[in-house]
C-alpha cells in the first residue's frame, strides 16, 4: 500500500481535473480519476473494469462490481454504486471514444488508445502525478492511493458514515479496522482537539 500518499482537497480535485483537460486522452483520464475518487478502488482494480461492468449498452448502471480475482487479497468481490459525478465522466468517455455500443462491452473501460488492453498501472499513476504538477500541486505524495484516500476522507465526514468505523471499513473493503485507520488519519482534527482541550478536574 502507498502509505505515503495523501488525500486531495476538493479544490485540488477540481484543479487536477482541469489540468487533465488537454490532450487526446483527456476524457479517459478524467473518467478514471473521477471513478477512483468516488469509489475508492485501487488503481489495479479500476484498470480491471470492463465497459460492460458499468454500461448496459444503453445507460450507465446503478452499481458495479470488481471481481475478487482483481481485488487485493483475492478473497471477495466489492460492489459500489456509481454516483452522478463518476457516471457523468464515464458517459463522456464512452461517447467520446465511441465505445457506447454493445461491441465494446467486453473491452477494458480504461483501454489504451485503439487497443483492447487496459493502460498500465505505471501510466495511470503518471497521469495523476503529471496532472498535479500542471496544477501547481506538490506531487511528491500524489499517486494512485491519493484517490482511495480522498474517497475515504470524504466518506468519513459524510452524514451517512459520520465517523462510524464499521461503515468506513465496509466501504473500503477492509476486514481489519487497523487498515482503515491508515486511511482516515483522523482528519477531522478530533485527536488534536482532545489534547488541546484537556484540563485538570
Amino acid at each position: 500500500m502507498d502509505t505515503g500518499m495523501r488525500a486531495l482537497s476538493d479544490g485540488e480535485v477540481k484543479e487536477m481535473l482541469a489540468a487533465m483537460s488537454g490532450g487526446k486522452n483527456a476524457v479517459r483520464n478524467q473518467a478514471m480519476f473521477q471513478l477512483g475518487i468516488f469509489t475508492g478502488f485501487r488503481i489495479s482494480e479500476l484498470l480491471s473494469i470492463k465497459v460492460g461492468d458499468v454500461w448496459d449498452g444503453h445507460r450507465i448502471k446503478d452499481r458495479f462490481s470488481v471481481s475478487r480475482g482483481f481485488m487485493k487479497g483475492r478473497k471477495e468481490s466489492r460492489t459500489m454504486p456509481i454516483n452522478e459525478g463518476a457516471g457523468d465522466g464515464i458517459l463522456r468517455w464512452l461517447r467520446c471514444s465511441k465505445r457506447d455500443n454493445p461491441y465494446y462491452l467486453d473491452w477494458p473501460l480504461f483501454a489504451a488508445q485503439g487497443k483492447r488492453k487496459a493502460i498500465s498501472r505505471q501510466l495511470a499513476t503518471r497521469v495523476l502525478v503529471e496532472a498535479a504538477e500542471r496544477a501547481g500541486i506538490d506531487a511528491r505524495r500524489i499517486g494512485g492511493h491519493s484517490m482511495r484516500k480522498t474517497f475515504a476522507t470524504k466518506a468519513w465526514s459524510s452524514q451517512f458514515v459520520a465517523g462510524d468505523m464499521a461503515k468506513m471499513a465496509k466501504l473500503l473493503g477492509h476486514k481489519n479496522w487497523s487498515n482503515t485507520l491508515r486511511y482516515i488519519s483522523f482528519l477531522d482534527g478530533s485527536l488534536d482537539r482532545a489534547v488541546m482541550e484537556m484540563e485538570l478536574s
